[in-house]
């Protein structure tokens, strides 16, 4: 076993290197560095096993270097060495994964070695499970289904193979007509299936679909080919789909009993090796709909035509200035309708992914600036964190997306600012306190920048760049507050509120606090 040992104390690295006999006890002192960034260069030149890193240091310190280990290709176990004063930061070391730790005043060899045993026993383990593991692979490699699936797989990237994999898949001496013509055999038929696992359970072992082949399609999905029964073929007018399709859903409902996101997709029946890409189409606009529909049936059938749109990054952008301005309700308000442009304009799933991952670490680097409280816990949950990309549900993104957005206010306001949000600027401050005064008047966004003397395009733009919004989503928003506030007395009727707040009518008041608060007026009042 290979040790490391990052400390900024020439003092602590030589008494480390002297503390116990390394080679005795089964392990080597391989070498040692002053910091992360310099330990980081010496893990794969030295084979490193286990690192015992101090945690404050220069450049790159013991949190950051943790939580690069644990993207680490290979086991890399970590050992904490700490002062009496450092307990926060073990706390926080011993969540990202480090297995223990020594204090420095207190360091004693018998301690250590005790430590280092029961760290070389774990990682033997984890060796024994991923020697195991590749073995399993490697048997299954072996396969003609493996085999049949990875020629597949190169068949269709580069064309090469056709013949064979055409014989092999759908039988010898098949004519054009054959394929086309009502004399087709069973023998000559697959039917196309999805198999959708979940990130809970492993699309590497086909073998118990029964399928002749396999083509991966995305993260936890693949295409099965299964041979499609002869008496099935035309009884029910579908090939045999539905059928191979129920009987798939049938197996995994034993199979995949612990994965709780699983789902098959019924496909077409496949003639020959040219349909296979038409069928690879079809699977894949069946788990680009069921990323957005709201059923979680195990067995999806349609597939709708669906164009590729591009995200919104404006409406990101709206979001992240009201982070910037300690806007809490701006930026809860735009991750909504994000959400709601997101489901409508329904983009690939790999591509909301990457771009709420993306939000998430934008909105971090934002909220530290700000001296947000607690922001080392939200980067662990939402921007380490590769929960996200185990979503196979658009809503369980947009969930995770609010989830943040919630954290981060609850982190703003632990600083104690205030709810609503700041500004410096004499103007906004001035036009906001108008806009408090008078939003049960039917002011205009002119009313506003006559009252500071500004035009109004310049006021709007001013405005809505340092806070994120518009001066009549403000407006807005401050007469919901006020909507809300005085239906809860349950003292005033509907159109009594709306006259309070500024609106010319129940009517457009009603329509107004549905879409920003999400229900009606009279849904809002309504005992739980």
């Amino acid at each position: 076993m290979n040790v490391l040992v990052v400390d900024d104390e020439p003092i602590i690295r030589l008494g480390l290197r002297t503390l116990v006999d390394w080679e005795k006890h089964g392990f080597t002192y391989a070498g040692d560095a002053e910091d992360g960034l310099e330990a980081c260069g010496l893990l794969e030149p030295l084979n490193i096993d286990i690192v015992i890193t101090d945690l404050i240091m220069p450049r790159m310190d013991g949190l950051a270097l943790i939580r690069m280990l644990r993207e680490s290709a290979r086991p890399i176990s970590t050992i904490v060495l700490s002062c009496m004063d450092d307990f926060t930061y073990v706390k926080e070391a011993m969540k990202l994964g480090a297995k223990d730790y020594i204090l420095k005043p207190t360091m004693e060899p018998e301690s250590l070695l005790e430590i280092l045993q029961v760290v070389k026993l774990e990682l033997e383990m984890k060796w024994h499970e991923r020697k195991e593991q590749q073995n399993r692979q490697l048997e299954l490699a072996s396969t003609k289904q493996m085999q049949l699936s990875n020629r597949l797989q190169a068949y269709l990237q580069t064309s090469i193979g056709e013949t064979e994999l055409q014989a092999e898949l759908f039988g010898e001496g098949m004519t054009e007509n054959d394929h086309n013509g009502a004399g087709a055999s069973a023998s000559s038929s697959l039917v196309s299936l999805l198999l959708h696992t979940g990130p809970t359970a492993a699309v590497a072992d086909w073998r118990w679909t029964g399928c002749l082949a396999a083509l991966p399609l995305a993260a936890d999905s693949v295409m099965l080919l299964v041979p499609a029964a002869a008496g099935e073929l035309d009884a029910a007018g579908d090939g045999g789909v539905y059928a191979a399709a129920a009987a798939l859903e049938r197996a995994a409902e034993v199979r995949l009993a612990n994965a709780p996101d699983w789902f098959i997709g019924a496909g077409v029946v496949v003639r020959r090796l040219l349909q296979v890409k038409h069928a690879a189409e079809l699977h894949a606009r069946q788990l680009h709909e069921r990323f957005y529909s709201s059923s979680w049936n195990r067995l999806i059938v349609h597939a709708p035509e669906a164009a590729s749109m591009e995200v919104p990054y404006d409406i990101r952008s709206d979001l992240l200035r009201c982070v910037a301005h300690d806007n809490s309700e701006g930026y809860l308000y735009h991750a909504e309708a994000l959400c709601r442009k997101l489901r409508e304009q329904r983009p690939e799933k790999d591509k909301v992914l990457s771009f709420i991952q993306e939000l998430l670490a934008l909105a971090a680097g934002y909220a530290r600036e700000r001296g947000y409280a607690g922001i080392e816990r939200y980067e662990e949950l939402f921007v380490y964190s590769k929960a996200l990309h185990a979503c196979s549900k658009f809503e369980q993104v947009k969930e995770r997306l609010l989830q943040a957005m919630s954290m981060l206010m609850e982190n703003q306001l632990a600083l104690g600012n205030e709810h609503i949000h700041r500004s410096h600027n004499t103007f906004i401050r001035k036009v906001l306190a108008y806009m408090m005064e008078n939003y049960a008047s039917p002011i205009s966004t002119s009313d506003m920048a006559d009252h500071v003397r500004l035009s109004r395009s310049y006021l709007s733009d001013l405005y809505s760049k340092e806070m994120g919004e518009s001066l009549s989503e403000t407006l807005t928003r401050i007469r919901m507050e006020e909507a809300k506030r005085r239906l809860r007395t349950g003292e005033m009727k509907v159109y009594e509120v709306a006259d309070a707040v500024g609106f010319p009518d129940a009517k457009t008041f009603a329509k107004t606090f549905k879409r920003v608060v999400g229900c009606s007026p009279k849904e809002f009042v309504k005992p739980m």
